[in-house]
Formats: structure tokens, C-alpha cells, sequence
């Protein structure tokens, strides 16, 4: 008798899941607000499959989803059409890229804890070392221009930034915020860039990251569908993740106001660390002071201001079960945790290893957490 492996059912379950959400999200007959508010109620807090959707009779859906029946029986029908979704994702595998979905384990949490559901993004096209997406990291910024690096000692900050071993975040914007990422990277540091396009224009900046990729160091982002060409609303949307993803902020003479940057002053009312490298008095560097940040005219200063805010973090965030309307979620060991986050997206190492290493479950010894995690054999 012909059996399929647990976890090749379980990758099959998940590949398709994440088929069925690139449908309904990519798809010109449902408005993309529909689509979110279908998944924000159906499967964020219901906690269900897109896979139970189309067994259910339409009209027993409607007031669980808070939808009109026609509403309801089209995403079904658009639903049924997944084989294209499916066959994008194989050809986006063959490039190396892997999509995590709202309710995958991967996705960052500060992004679920910190933004509205209205604006997160509910599909992350990566590029890179998932590990980072269980991780804060440090935002930075700067100058559009390229005169202002004769003035700043770049790789003197790229060097202290790559030697804090916690990721970089930047949008891969031109002038300095392009140019730190890069450096960050040639000295050893861990990068994550959140472009401002889909993956399907982003092979320069790939090529650009080809070596910080092939060394396991970063991670490339985008939240935006394949086909998407840059817009300056994405530019600026992608800003606010990336302010959201953050515990510290490093400005670089900024040449935007602090109102121009989505997320900065969320950043700043948590009580994180906003550092501003300059030595101008222009009125973008004072609009970042009167709002908070910190003013430093010494790269090694500003260093250490990043540095301690990072220090103030901690490894593991808030506590869960002080979120409002979260229930408490109860595992006996770690690899029950790992088993059942596996079952809804890869569960990258750095996190299996933070549960093992926790001592919640009484582990004294953690061995082989660097391994892809594997679902355990049946039993026989």
C-alpha cells in the first residue's frame, strides 16, 4: 500500500495554502481590501485554512465573515482557480524565493504586534536567511545624496554596525542608506533590505547582494506583489515595516523631516533609540530632534547611542500572553512547539533554537538546533 510521508504531506499542505492566498490576493475580481478582510477574519482569527473555505457552503460562511453572499461565493470561485498561483511559485522556487504568508511562523511578529492588520502586508517575498525575520534589527537612513559620504566616515559605521551581530534594516534606497548596506555587509554584518518593488525587477539589487546572500548574511524583502514596478507609495509604505521591525534608528544627515519618514515617530513613542549622524543644522536634522532623536556630530558616538538602545531590547520581546485578546498556548516540550508553528510555514533555526535554549521546557543541553527542522517519523 502506497503511503506519503508526514512531512512531504505537510510541505504539500503548505505549498498549497500558500497558493490559494497568492490567488485571492493577486486576483482582479476580488478588490484586495475584500481579499484582506476574507483572510483577517477566516484564517488570522478564526484560525482556519483557505483550504476549508471552498467545502463550505457559501451561505453558512456569510456571517462569519461579515460578507455579502455574492461577495462570499465569488472569492470561492476565484479560489478554485489556484493552478496558476501554483505554478508561479514553483518558477519564484527556482529563483530561490520563498513566500511566507500572514499566519506562516515565519512572519515577523513585530509586524503582527506593531501595525494594524490594514496595513500589513499579508504575503513577504524573501530572498536570503529567514533567521533574520525572528529578529529586531537596527533601521537605517540618510542622506539621497552621495556628496554627504566625503563628510561621514561610512566605514567606520559599517564596521561598528557589522561588529553588533544583529541585523541591519534599510529600503535599499539610493545615497547612503544603499551605500551602508553594502559596506555593512562586505565587513561580516547581517543585512535585511525591504525593496521598494516586486521580485520580478529586483535582479540588479540581487546581483548588487550576491555575495552578503551566498555568505548567509541577508535577507532581501519585498512586500509587494512579483510584478510590481517601484510607485513612491510603495517606497514610502515599505518604510513603515521596516520602522516597525526596528528596536533602534540610525540617520545618516537625513535630508527628509521626521514627518516624511513613515514609522519613525511610532519608533520613538515605544521608547526606542532614533540616533541622527550630522554635523549641518538643516531644518530635516532639526525636525528629528524636536521629535526625540538624538543629535551626534561623531560616527562613533552615534554608535553607541544604537547600541545601548539595542541593549534595552529584550531577546525575546513582550510577553505573548500580555497581549490583549491573545490566549495562552500551552506546549509540554520544545518540539511539540516546533512541531505544531511547523505546521503552518518553516520554522527558521534561530527560533527553534530560542525555544530549546529558553529553559521553559527544562532542556539542559541543546544539540543539532541548526538542522532544518524535520517532522518526527511515524510511528511504526
Amino acid at each position: 500500500m502506497s503511503m506519503i510521508h508526514p512531512l512531504g504531506e505537510a510541505a504539500a499542505g503548505r505549498l498549497h495554502e500558500t497558493a490559494l492566498w497568492l490567488t485571492i490576493l493577486d486576483s482582479s475580481r476580488l478588490s484586495r481590501r475584500t481579499a484582506k478582510e476574507l483572510l483577517e477574519r477566516w484564517c488570522v482569527h478564526e484560525q482556519r485554512r483557505l483550504t476549508e473555505l471552498g467545502d463550505t457552503p457559501a451561505a453558512a460562511l456569510v456571517e462569519g465573515l461579515a460578507l455579502p453572499l455574492e461577495q462570499v461565493r465569488l472569492a470561492q470561485q476565484v479560489l478554485s482557480d489556484w493552478t496558476p498561483a501554483r505554478m508561479a511559485l514553483d518558477r519564484l522556487a527556482q529563483s530561490g524565493i520563498e513566500v511566507i504568508i500572514r499566519t506562516d511562523a515565519a512572519y515577523p511578529e513585530e509586524l503582527a504586534h506593531r501595525l494594524p492588520e490594514s496595513d500589513l502586508p499579508y504575503l513577504l517575498f524573501a530572498v536570503g536567511e529567514l533567521d533574520h525575520l525572528a529578529e529586531t534589527g537596527i533601521v537605517i537612513g540618510g542622506s539621497h545624496g552621495t556628496e554627504v559620504a566625503e563628510t561621514v566616515d561610512l566605514q567606520q559605521l559599517a564596521t561598528g554596525l557589522a561588529a553588533l551581530a544583529v541585523p541591519v534594516l534599510g529600503g535599499f534606497e539610493r545615497g547612503l542608506d544603499r551605500e551602508l548596506l553594502l559596506r555593512v555587509a562586505d565587513a561580516g554584518g547581517r543585512i535585511t533590505a525591504m525593496l521598494p518593488l516586486g521580485v520580478d525587477h529586483a535582479a540588479p539589487i540581487l546581483a548588487l547582494l550576491r555575495p552578503a546572500l551566498d555568505a548567509h548574511r541577508t535577507l532581501v524583502l519585498s512586500p509587494f506583489m512579483p510584478a510590481q514596478a517601484y510607485s513612491e507609495r510603495g517606497g514610502q509604505a515599505r518604510l513603515t515595516l521596516l520602522s516597525a521591525m526596528g528596536a533602534a534608528m540610525l540617520q545618516v544627515e537625513p535630508d527628509v523631516a521626521l514627518e516624511a519618514w513613515p514609522g519613525a515617530k511610532e519608533l520613538l513613542a515605544r521608547g526606542d533609540r532614533v540616533a541622527v549622524l550630522s554635523r549641518s543644522d538643516s531644518a530635516a536634522v532639526r525636525s528629528w530632534e524636536a521629535g526625540g532623536a538624538q543629535i551626534y556630530d561623531h560616527g562613533s558616538s552615534a554608535l553607541a547611542a544604537v547600541a545601548s538602545g539595542w541593549a534595552q531590547v529584550e531577546e525575546l520581546g513582550p510577553e505573548p500572553d500580555a497581549l490583549p485578546g491573545v490566549e495562552p498556548i500551552v506546549f509540554h516540550d520544545a518540539d511539540e512547539a516546533i512541531d505544531i508553528l511547523g505546521r503552518s510555514g518553516r520554522v527558521p533555526p534561530s527560533l527553534a533554537r530560542r525555544l530549546r535554549e529558553s529553559g521553559m521546557f527544562g532542556y539542559q543541553d541543546v544539540e543539532d538546533v541548526d538542522e532544518p527542522y524535520e517532522d518526527p517519523e511515524p510511528d511504526a
